[in-house]
C-alpha cells in the first residue's frame, strides 16, 4: 500500500516536473511514466513504514497529510536520481526534511493520530532494572 498517489505528486510538484523526471528519450515529450512514479511511491512508502513501525501499526491508517507529504518528497528525490544528474537543492532539502520529520515521529518528538503499538520486546525499554547486590552487612 502506498501513502500517496500520482495525483498527489502532480498536486505538489506539477505535471511538467514529473514528465521531466520520468521521460526517457524514446517517449513522447508530454507523457509522464506512471509506472516509474508508482514504483518510486512504493519505495518511498516502504521507507516511511521503516521509520514509523517502531511506534505505529503500519500501514498507518488513516493516512495523514504529513505522511503523504513525506512520501511525495522521498519519491520525487528517487525519481530525480534516475538520470545521471543530481537532484536540485530544493529536492534534496525536501528529502532531508522528510527524513528528519520521520525520525522525529519514530523517536516520539512528533506524533501521528494513528494506532500506536505497545513495545513488548525485551530488547528495548525505557527503564532497565539493575540487579541488587548484597555484600556483607549492607547493600552493594
Amino acid at each position: 500500500m502506498t501513502y500517496a498517489t500520482v495525483q498527489d505528486m502532480i498536486e505538489r510538484f506539477g505535471e511538467r516536473a514529473l514528465i521531466d523526471a520520468t521521460r526517457s528519450l524514446d517517449q513522447d515529450r508530454d507523457v509522464m511514466d506512471v509506472i516509474k512514479i508508482n514504483s518510486a511511491l512504493e519505495r518511498a512508502s516502504a521507507t516511511v513504514d521503516s521509520y514509523l513501525q517502531r511506534r505505529y501499526a503500519v500501514p498507518v491508517q488513516p493516512i495523514q497529510l504529513p505522511v503523504v507529504d513525506a512520501t511525495c518528497a522521498l519519491a520525487r528525490y528517487a525519481l530525480c536520481q534516475l538520470d545521471d544528474s543530481s537532484p536540485a537543492l530544493q529536492i534534496q532539502t525536501g528529502r532531508k526534511d522528510a527524513l528528519k520529520w520521520l525520525a522525529d515521529v519514530g523517536s516520539g518528538l512528533a506524533t501521528l493520530d494513528a494506532t500506536a503499538i505497545a513495545d513488548k520486546s525485551d530488547t528495548w525499554s525505557r527503564v532497565q532494572e539493575r540487579q541488587t547486590s548484597i555484600r556483607g552487612n549492607g547493600l552493594w
